[in-house]
């Protein structure tokens, strides 16, 4: 059932139509037809005050026009019978076409399966090179350094040659391992992500190991992070799992359906990044004895991922509870958008951090962008003098949900 139409003047001018009533009936069949529905002219001037003043009508009427949102206008059925019999043919053959969008939608996600599997080995090799496992060899040196060279300006190319020269006189000595905090960093460089990252949680991802994916069997995909031991949590593995519908959308493509986190195994409430420790001391007034109590409240942390938001179970029988509609729907804007932060991050660090975790430790990734990186009006593109208007604008960060950690 479609929600009320609300409005804080109660004008009901700009009302919304039934669904699939032409915008324009000017050479359609019903031109003949005259309207049913007198307009309010300008006589009629303090009808929006009225209804303003008479809330009990202005809900009646705006639950009217609500409960006509999506639904048949009956356009169709006033057509003659030729041209309805050929609408139904046009149905026909856009289900035909979306049979086969379809097919492609499935072959495609195989497609990119097989080319997964072909990926692993080189995610496999990366960890290890990460981690000091394995050494780079010559070639991946040369080549990544062939890769990295500015070859529009030489002479920094020369001076870049004679400092790694240097570099590697001083780094004979040096005891570190693979690329410490190589993780944290390219975490650090994906905006939308590391709004997430708190100075708590950059403490703990310095123990993050790897980041890497697997399909599942069913369309989705899980998100795998691997930690070495470290002093917060036991857990060597934390998954995220995001699932789709087996039943593809009206666009022909997969739809979100849910996630499932998994479960912190923090070693002490002092470790865990999620939660603040309020203490403060009590004293009995009869005994004068003082005890101290703890008062544990869920904060933002990047690990409130692993605890994903649940998408709203709506129950029929309290549709009817107007009183409480406001409320209700700020909680479920809230709740919207915390679903759509959480399928964000999901997103990105499937499709844009692993695939490219060199070029974001780098920062490389920050400077070549993304095509959704650059949204906004054309004409800030257009001057070449520039206007300073690179700054975004910050963004509120999402209540964080209750704390569900152990």
């Amino acid at each position: 059932m479609a929600e009320p139409i609300r409005s804080k003047n109660g004008d009901i001018s700009k009302a919304p139509t039934p669904q699939n009533t032409p915008s324009s009936i000017t050479n359609s069949y019903l031109k003949q037809q005259p309207p049913t529905v007198s307009t309010i002219n300008e006589e009629n001037e303090d009808v929006s005050q009225q209804l303003a003043n008479n809330p009990a009508l202005l809900s009646m009427i705006q639950g009217k026009l609500g409960s006509l949102v999506g639904q048949q206008s009956g356009y169709v059925d006033s057509l003659p019978k030729k041209v309805k019999q050929r609408v139904y043919g046009l149905k026909s053959v856009q289900q035909q076409q979306m049979k086969l969008e379809a097919e492609f939608q499935k072959e495609l996600l195989n497609l990119e399966k097989k080319y997964f599997k072909k990926y692993e080995p080189l995610y496999e090799r990366r960890k290890k090179i990460i981690n000091g496992a394995e050494e780079p060899t010559a070639e991946e040196i040369e080549e990544g350094e062939l890769l990295d060279e500015d070859e529009d300006d030489e002479e920094n190319a020369e001076a870049k040659d004679e400092d790694d020269e240097e570099e590697d006189d001083e780094d004979e000595d040096d005891e570190a391992t693979g690329i410490p905090g190589f993780w944290l960093t390219a975490l650090e460089n994906l905006s939308t992500v590391s709004e997430t990252i708190t100075d708590r949680d950059s403490e703990l991802l310095q123990f993050l190991k790897d980041i890497r994916m697997e399909y599942l069997e069913t369309p989705g995909f899980e998100l795998i992070f691997e930690f070495n031991e470290n002093p917060f949590f036991s857990n060597q593995i934390l998954t995220k799992t995001y699932h789709y519908q087996a039943e593809l959308g009206y666009s022909g493509d997969f739809v979100y359906d849910h996630a499932d986190g998994c479960e912190i195994n923090w070693k002490s409430k002092e470790n865990n990044v999620t939660i603040n420790i309020e203490r403060r001391k009590q004293r009995n007034k009869t005994t004068k004895q003082t005890r101290t109590i703890e008062k544990l409240t869920p904060t933002e942390s990047f690990f409130n991922f692993f605890d994903p938001p649940k998408p709203p179970k709506r129950a029929e029988e309290n549709e009817d509870e107007e009183n409480e509609d406001e409320e209700e729907d700020e909680d479920d804007e809230d709740l919207e958008a915390r679903l759509e932060l959480d399928y964000q991050l999901g997103e990105e660090i499937k499709d844009r951090l692993i695939p490219r975790a060199i070029d974001w430790f780098t920062g490389e990734a920050v400077d070549y962008g993304f095509p959704e990186d650059l949204e906004g009006d054309e004409d800030e593109f257009d001057s070449e003098e520039g206007d300073d208007d690179d700054s975004d604008d910050e963004k509120p960060k999402e209540n964080p949900p209750d704390c569900k950690q152990q």
